[in-house]
């Protein structure tokens, strides 16, 4: 049986298939986003790319799935026909540069009121807000310190803020960029005093809800909260209550419960909230998708020569 892969999502396009082409000699590749008939997806032993459960239930001889995004939290779902004896692995570390720029637009944006300052143009109306806050010298707290979390983190540092992190499990060293290091038993102290927190986080029945009314309501009266890993670990009731009475001082959400949005939430019409519909991986960005082409390249290699990829998704961990 002739081998081959389906790819579906942007790496089609010039250098970066060819790079792939390069990479699989041998195999025929099947455009996923194009024509294609049921025996091409019933012959691929790899898919790569953002690929739905339709095609992943299909692909009788998949042996290993790549996706293209970094969160694999559908694709262990039942629904996503996704085998457990199928290797998983993900496009994790291809994220941090899109994201963390995202991160800190948002970050200044929101210390700086240049979203309500936008709202005012367009009502043509010439008026000061008051106060804003600085960057420098602000403490920011950064929950989930992996390729996102430590870009965010070490730009916030450059700008001159004071860096706390917190990882899963401990480390035995910490980056020069972070003032202080935690394992996840230590997130309220992480987050106490914090100006701004920034949730880099999976999606996990750990993670859930991991920022409830309790934990939002403990920290310091004006904290900003970030979100760009999964709405599931923001209570969003909670949320929306305590940006209302104003002990939060603002949110970016790239991510919410649910998505789309619902057209009724109270967060689009907050004046010190900024809404992006899940936009900060940037994989419009060339840089985003040339490190997603050069992983799947990598891995393609390991695979055919049987060398051990340097990362595959534990199941258990779900990361």
């Amino acid at each position: 049986m002739v081998r081959k892969i389906g790819i579906m999502g942007s790496v089609w396009k010039g250098n970066r298939f060819e790079k792939i082409r390069a990479a699989a000699p041998g195999f025929e590749f099947v455009d996923l986003s194009g024509k294609y008939s049921e025996k091409d997806i019933e012959e691929c032993e790899i898919l790569f790319g953002f690929i739905s459960g339709n095609i992943i239930k299909a692909a009788k001889n998949l042996k290993w799935f790549h996706a293209q995004s970094a969160g694999i939290d559908y694709y262990l779902r039942p629904e996503s026909g996704l085998p457990e004896s199928v290797i998983l692995t993900n496009s994790s570390g291809a994220y941090g540069i899109g994201i963390s720029e995202h991160l800190i637009t948002v970050t200044m944006m929101l210390l700086r009121k240049m979203n309500e300052y936008s709202r005012l143009q367009f009502q043509n109306k010439w008026q000061g807000l008051g106060s804003v806050q600085t960057l420098y010298q602000s403490r920011v707290t950064v929950v989930g310190l992996g390729d996102i979390g430590g870009n965010y983190a070490m730009r916030c540092h450059a700008l001159g803020a004071r860096v706390r992190g917190v990882v899963r499990s401990k480390r035995e060293t910490k980056p020069g960029y972070i003032e202080e290091l935690f394992d996840i038993t230590g997130l309220d102290d992480a987050l106490g005093g914090a100006d701004i927190v920034a949730l880099c986080l999976p999606g996990t029945n750990e993670t859930h809800h991991l920022f409830s009314k309790e934990r939002m309501k403990a920290l310091k009266k004006g904290t900003i909260i970030l979100n760009i890993g999964r709405g599931s670990a923001i209570e969003q009731d909670a949320l929306i209550e305590l940006l209302e009475t104003g002990h939060l001082g603002g949110a970016g959400l790239d991510v919410t419960t649910p998505e789309p949005l619902q057209s009724d939430s109270k967060l689009w019409n907050m004046p010190n909230v900024i809404i992006t519909p899940h936009v900060s991986g940037g994989t419009s960005l060339e840089i985003t998708l040339d490190l997603i082409a050069d992983k799947f390249v990598k891995y393609l290699g390991d695979y055919i020569s049987g060398r051990k990829f340097a990362h595959i998704v534990d199941r258990s961990l779900e990361y």
